[in-house]
Order: C-alpha cells, then structure tokens, then sequence
C-alpha cells in the first residue's frame, strides 16, 4: 500500500463527518465513485461487496478507490 493510500485511509478511520464533508468539499466525482467512496469509507464496506454490488470487478473498484484518493490527496 502506498504511502498517499495510508494517509488518506488513515483520514477516514478517525475522521468525523464534519472532518469528511469539509475534506471532499472541492471534490468532483464522477457518480460510480461517489458511490464507491460512500460505500468504502462512509459505510465501511469492503472492496468485494462494493464490487459485487455495482456489477463490476473489485479491480475496477481498486481503480477508482486510487482515482479517489488522487483527487482527495492534495486536500489533505
């Protein structure tokens, strides 16, 4: 795992809502990654299960979790 994955993780483990809201404020994503975003670290679900879900493969959940982090990165 790289080092930008672990901070922005680590980010969301111990944020609040407030903490979130304020950290993706600027953000934009597109529809298939707010719901990725919202499902892996608002509701905690796992890559599997987020896969299986939206009906599509858990490396393409990976990729977009990376997109994720790449838009949030610089805001952290």
């Amino acid at each position: 795992m790289s080092e930008e994955s672990k901070k922005v993780n680590g980010f969301f483990k111990t944020a609040g809502k407030s903490d979130v809201e304020k950290a993706i404020s600027d953000v934009l994503f597109t529809d298939r990654q707010r719901k990725i975003f919202d499902m892996f670290y608002v509701e905690r679900r796992d890559v599997n299960f987020i896969a299986d879900t939206l009906c599509v493969s858990a490396d393409t959940v990976n990729k977009e979790l990376r997109a994720i982090r790449n838009k949030i990165f610089p805001k952290l």
